[in-house]
């Protein structure tokens, strides 16, 4: 049944009868969204939780992968959409926020790292905000891991002074409005993780509220892609953070000349 309401300045009417769905004029008034490349042993209680506690709702699988994975969600009977070719973490979010049709989208890591609480609470804090992002705070991380989170984040503020007041920039638990995201769509340039930086710069720079939440965070390095190609992983996000330094410059034009692009290919080419 839709949930409608008419009156858009009843605040009593901001949450429908879930307790944390924000009121809407859609059938599907929420949509979780899986970013998924070769997850078959991942994403099975992934599925089992959120169809649980989610009935009901919209929720999205976007695979670029070739494994299994299809299979495993289809049992579920959640939405596939299978991507002939490597789409990155960035390509799966817009394409997530493409096939979304509720009015409020949350992405989350197949793995899902968060308990149900922790992800509801994000969810609820989308009543007053415009993009929800979460705030990890890690359990089991190698100290590698938290070497290159902590290295990344400080060149990150470095290049982008309006992220300073957040300490989280790359979780994969976010919330947003649909409707302020699908505004922001053709300004997310980034394909790989930097997706993450870019949606919020968008966000931010349209003025949109933007709010951090903490969140407990259950880090796994098996399946890890990150993990397994830590030195490849450190290059991308570099040449990323400076393509998209130049795309919020002055000298954004540089972006589309072909020296450019030839550059870009011959990198990726090397470290993919």
């Amino acid at each position: 049944m839709d949930v409608v309401f008419s009156e858009k300045d009843e605040e009593e009417h901001k949450w429908a009868e879930k307790g944390y769905y924000p009121a809407c004029e859609k059938v599907n008034v929420f949509s979780i969204v899986i970013p998924a490349y070769n997850e078959e042993d991942r994403i099975e209680q992934t599925l089992m939780n959120l169809k649980r506690e989610f009935q009901g709702e919209q929720v999205i699988v976007i695979f670029d992968g070739n494994d299994h994975t299809p299979d495993v969600c289809r049992k579920y009977g959640v939405e596939v959409h299978v991507y002939g070719k490597r789409l990155g973490k960035g390509g799966a979010l817009i394409e997530g926020i493409r096939k979304s049709r509720g009015s409020i989208i949350a992405f989350i890591d197949a793995d899902m790292p968060v308990s149900i609480d922790d992800f509801k609470k994000v969810i609820k804090a989308t009543v007053d905000n415009d993009l929800v992002i979460s705030y990890r705070i890690f359990e089991n991380m190698p100290v590698k891991r938290f070497f290159l989170h902590d290295s990344f984040i400080a060149l990150t503020k470095v290049l982008f002074p309006e992220l300073n007041k957040f300490n989280d920039l790359q979780s994969g638990l976010k919330v947003m409005r649909a409707d302020r995201a699908k505004e922001v769509l053709e300004e997310l340039v980034m394909s790989d993780f930097l997706i993450d930086i870019n949606l919020i710069i968008a966000f931010i720079k349209r003025g949109f509220k933007v709010k951090e939440v903490p969140v407990s965070w259950r880090h796994t390095e098996t399946g890890s892609k990150v993990s397994k190609n830590i030195f490849k992983i450190i290059m991308l996000f570099t040449l990323s953070l400076i393509k998209l330094r130049f795309y919020y410059s002055p000298l954004k034009a540089v972006l589309n000349t072909g020296a450019y692009g030839r550059a870009q290919a011959f990198f990726q080419k090397i470290l993919r």
